[in-house]
């Protein structure tokens, strides 16, 4: 009872008072959606987000009620993923004094906190179907019931919903409510996964460097254009969210104002192991490795790219000028600034 007690008030949270939530995103897949957002925005109709784990479903929930006629009434998310089944129903709808076993008092539920609002439903999926029937006629009706209650409340409260699962899948495995579904999906919103959209890493970069350099007190604090690079061509199997918290723990523990590639090789990996191993002739390069192969080349097209001019490459690429010799003379580039420019090294 008393685990069950903290993941309940663990779920009772607002969102920020912000009124502009900020949300990185110019690729054209993105824009298309913050076109749409800005269109439905101000209609009073129900949204599903959905996307995958670690896409920013709850902060583009957040940003349809920023741009709503309910803006400047509260936002409330209901995590349904955090709360037993069993009390799902009375966190939702509010209980009676005594309903059941330790309702000492009377509760007021989420949608009644959220009158006036929007409630957000985060990983609507995991709601058991008798409560999916209950949110169904408040849908429908915007009437509630709170358990143990003798009569009906009216609440208006727009919802939003989001889920990473696939929830016409779900239907038809009966794990979901079709009507429930229909009357949800009004309008779907799909967030696709960083690897579709790697272009805006470098953006995305920027902004939490940004944000965790002033949380952490440095401001000035860059990443280097190796390490970019380096971080567009990761995978991030857990989307944005894996991306900021990657830049977050670099930017905690940098000492200088410039983050270089060596602050990601130490990182610790998101990407599951295998539990198995299975027998394989191919050879795998280190990560290190694959970190020097990347770094030889960056340095390699900076160093074309201003025809062999070392001071300038150096300062392009962020280094002192002796350890960018060190890295030339590392990776056998010695010979390639000569050649970029048809002669001696400068």
């Amino acid at each position: 009872m008393e685990a069950g007690a903290l993941r309940v008030e663990s779920s009772r949270q607002t969102t920020s008072r912000d009124p502009q939530p900020r949300m990185v995103g110019n690729s054209a897949s993105m824009r298309r959606l913050f076109r749409v957002v800005s269109r439905i925005g101000p209609k009073d109709i129900t949204v599903l987000v959905r996307g995958e784990t670690g896409t920013g479903k709850e902060l583009l929930a957040s940003l349809v009620h920023a741009q709503s006629t309910r803006s400047s009434a509260p936002l409330v998310t209901f995590n349904c993923a955090a709360i037993p089944g069993e009390l799902a129903e009375a966190e939702l709808f509010g209980h009676a004094r005594g309903a059941f076993t330790g309702a000492v008092e009377a509760r007021r539920g989420f949608f009644a906190q959220a009158d006036g609002g929007t409630l957000l439903l985060d990983e609507v999926g995991e709601l058991p179907l008798p409560v999916q029937a209950k949110l169904l006629r408040v849908l429908q009706e915007g009437e509630i019931q709170p358990v143990g209650a003798g009569k009906v409340e009216r609440v208006d409260v727009r919802v939003i919903a989001c889920t990473n699962r696939n929830l016409a899948s779900e239907v038809r495995e009966g794990r979901f409510r079709e009507d429930l579904f229909y009357r949800m999906a009004v309008v779907e919103l799909v967030i696709p996964p960083l690897r579709d959209r790697r272009e805006e890493i470098p953006a995305l970069t920027a902004e939490f460097a940004r944000r965790y350099g002033e949380r952490f007190g440095n401001e000035d604090v860059r990443l280097s254009p190796a390490l970019i690079e380096l971080l567009c061509q990761s995978p991030w199997p857990g989307n944005v969210r894996e991306l900021e918290n990657a830049v977050a723990r670099m930017v905690a523990l940098g000492t200088g104002a410039e983050i270089g590639v060596e602050a990601f090789a130490s990182a610790p990996s998101l990407v599951p192991a295998s539990p198995v191993a299975k027998p394989t002739t191919e050879v795998t390069p280190s990560l290190r490795e694959q970190i020097e192969t990347l770094e030889r080349t960056v340095i390699a097209r900076t160093l074309a790219a201003v025809c062999g001019n070392q001071s300038e490459a150096a300062r392009r690429l962020g280094l002192a000028r002796g350890t960018l010799m060190d890295r030339l003379r590392r990776y056998g580039l010695e010979n390639a600034t000569a050649d970029a420019v048809g002669g001696r090294p400068r």
